[in-house]
């Protein structure tokens, strides 16, 4: 409540217990009517305001001497006993446990938002040190890498340009890293998002495009028109994501399929593969049959995806069981929870289709 609304409503209950007494001359009778509407009316006005504790003391002797001065007064006209005057300490008792309770929860309160505020002060400082780590990193990877292929170049025995090779692909992978860093902390920023109306069916199209030429493995499609709003590139990524795992963790002539659906609660997008799953990575395989395609994996590839998924106001689901494969899965609402859905026309979206 802002300081000048406290100090009407702080003003108002004075000038109404004072009217309350001068009532008392008028009509005497009223007096415990008057003695308990002052006393609630007190404890109303500092549940609003929550005083300091040197008014609390102020406010809480003055009304415990005017009210007690009243009802001694009424007491000796012989309009009640003198058992009443109890009423005033107790009542004051009573008061004084309700401000304990309130500085209490009051106390709580500040410390839980001082958690919370520690709390996301902290993830500021990890995402600017990711985005910033991801960014000071590339530069100097960038310029060994340079001085790598130069000197490979120079060399003239084909195993020195062999060692060479490995540096500028470890070199490589650790831009990659960079990269990956940077995508992962921009994920967690939905309001950065750019949201437009996005056809998961298209998006999946032109993934297996791009991917079928670099991978031998046996492509299924199932990928109708369904359309939600989103942010198209970093769907694509997160797509991206889940396909490098599916090539990942599969050999040539297993099986990748995409799939997408409308659901009552928006989309699903599946990629499921006949790999080897997760688990099976870290397994032996007694067969002689190579556990995974050994494509390098920076680790990031789920993170982003579920950061991604998160932006939008879904939820990822993964299921390996080997040596069946894996299923990803990502859900996908019709408009993003964190953010105001834009001008679209609601015809532009899928119906439930389930």
């Amino acid at each position: 409540m802002p300081a000048e609304r406290r100090r009407l409503v702080f003003a108002g209950w004075v000038l109404f217990a004072g009217c309350s007494q001068l009532l008392l001359l008028v009509e005497p009778a009223l007096e415990t009517v008057v003695f308990h509407l002052v006393w609630i009316s007190m404890s109303i006005v500092y549940g609003i305001q929550s005083w300091s504790a040197r008014r609390t003391s102020a406010v809480l002797t003055v009304v415990t001497l005017v009210t007690g001065t009243a009802l001694s007064r009424f007491i000796a006209e012989g309009h009640a006993e003198w058992d009443e005057l109890a009423e005033v300490p107790l009542m004051a008792m009573v008061f004084l446990s309700m401000v304990w309770h309130v500085r209490r929860r009051a106390a709580a309160l500040a410390e839980t938002q001082s958690l919370v505020e520690r709390e996301r002060r902290a993830q500021e400082v990890k995402e600017l040190f990711v985005r910033n780590c991801s960014h000071e990193m590339r530069t100097p990877i960038t310029v060994a890498r340079c001085y790598a292929e130069m000197v490979r170049n120079e060399l003239s025995t084909p195993e020195s340009r062999d060692d060479l090779d490995v540096v500028v692909d470890e070199l490589d992978k650790l831009g990659g890293l960079a990269g990956r860093l940077l995508v992962l902390a921009d994920a967690y920023e939905p309001a950065t998002f750019e949201w437009a109306p996005v056809d998961l069916g298209a998006l999946l199209r032109r993934t297996v495009q791009r991917w079928r030429p670099a991978s031998d493995r046996d492509w299924r499609l199932d990928a109708p028109s369904v359309l939600i709003e989103g942010d198209e590139s970093r769907l694509e990524t997160a797509l991206d994501a889940l396909v490098e795992n599916a090539v990942k963790f599969t050999v040539d002539g297993d099986t990748v399929a995409l799939r997408c659906r409308a659901t009552r609660d928006g989309a699903v997008v599946e990629v499921e593969d006949t790999g080897i799953g997760f688990a099976g990575s870290q397994a032996e395989d007694g067969s002689g049959r190579p556990r995974s395609s050994g494509r390098p994996g920076t680790g990031l590839g789920l993170a982003i995806v579920r950061a991604v998924v998160e932006g939008h106001g879904g939820g990822l689901t993964v299921l390996s069981e080997p040596p069946s494969g894996s299923l990803l899965r990502m859900t996908l609402p019709p408009h993003p929870r964190s953010s105001p859905t834009q001008n679209v026309p609601a015809s532009a979206f899928t119906a439930p289709a389930e």
